[in-house]
């Protein structure tokens, strides 16, 4: 994967030091914090996420545990497939 050099304001980067993710370099701190807000925001799944923080991905999963932040997405969709697989199961006992 290549790397592109970014402008990162002072603030921003301070706001990091402050942050959960003080421990790790400048630049870990950035990729971790990316790597979050795209998780996030669905664009990549958590595997995706934490190859990109460069960290393996149970660290990835505390580290949003630990912020409060959802590990696991779980949507409405995935909620009505589940309940609609579990019926069917029903049904299929009570014919046997």
């Amino acid at each position: 994967m290549g790397t592109k050099p970014v402008e990162v304001p002072e603030e921003l980067l301070a706001l990091l030091r402050g942050s959960r993710l003080a421990s790790r370099d400048t630049a870990g701190q950035v990729k971790v914090a990316l790597a979050i807000h795209l998780f996030l925001e669905g664009l990549i799944s958590i595997g995706k996420a934490a190859e990109l923080a460069e960290v393996p991905r149970v660290e990835f999963e505390w580290l949003l545990v630990e912020m409060g932040l959802p590990a696991v997405r779980y949507e409405s969709a995935d909620y009505e497939q589940d309940l609609k697989g579990l019926a069917d199961a029903g049904r299929g006992r009570g014919t046997a």
